[in-house]
């Protein structure tokens, strides 16, 4: 893979660069925001690894111009704030994923790879349909009452097999197969983050007993086509 590692702290772009090479990847470094989403825009990448505080442009900025631009890199956000909020904000600008600081380097790895593995699979321009939801698979958009509402990719993932088990309740460890592969290693809230921000994307006003997705406690998660 050619990856894209936009990090100011020098000593972990370092780390981070000597892991990835050591693993067969091929790296581009920036330290700078705005570099950095040249670069993504200009250059050719199957993955960039994206800081959240970066001088000349914070990482927010950087996801909300390469996105404008249609830029589809796979991003994986890093941050030091393990906050709700700003994990969500960094989804709906467009990241596929997030690891918070300090990190593992083998988990880092292991979220590239799984990168990988998702891009290899091919992509069906199909549409799937459960009550007012039409997911457009080729265009990354799911439709409710002719409202487009864009979506990232681990959300589309996640929302589909959702779907294509409407009515039936599917386990945690279904959904974490299908955002992250079998071997990952994803952190226990992870999933519910990613659940919650789907859940803002798709309603107006999110409610546990009336919205698409239920919660089924201690077993996982239930579409409900309305």
């Amino acid at each position: 893979m050619n990856v894209l590692v936009i990090e100011d702290d020098k000593r972990i772009a370092g780390l981070v660069e000597r892991g990835l090479r050591e693993n067969g990847h091929q790296v581009s470094l920036s330290y700078n925001g705005k570099e950095g989403a040249d670069m993504m825009l200009a250059g050719r990448y199957d993955a960039a690894l994206l800081d959240i505080y970066l001088p000349g442009m914070d990482g927010f900025e950087v996801l909300e111009q390469v996105r404008a631009k249609r830029c589809k890199t796979p991003v994986l956000v890093l941050t030091a704030v393990d906050a709700v909020p700003k994990i969500l904000q960094a989804f709906d600008l467009g990241a596929d994923d997030y690891l918070v600081k300090p990190f593992l380097l083998e988990i880092l790895l292991a979220r590239v790879g799984a990168i990988a593995r998702r891009m290899q699979r091919p992509i069906e321009p199909q549409v799937i349909q459960a009550g007012s939801i039409l997911l457009d698979r080729s265009r990354g958009v799911a439709i409710r009452n002719g409202r487009q509402i864009y979506l990232t990719r681990k959300q589309l993932e996640l929302l589909e097999v959702l779907m294509r088990r409407s009515g039936l309740v599917t386990s945690r460890e279904q959904l974490i197969e299908a955002g992250w592969g079998h071997l990952a290693e994803v952190k226990e809230n992870t999933l519910d983050v990613y659940i919650h921000g789907l859940r803002a994307k798709l309603e107006d006003k999110p409610d546990d007993n009336h919205t698409l997705i239920r919660t089924v406690h201690g077993t996982g998660y239930m579409f409900v086509a309305d």
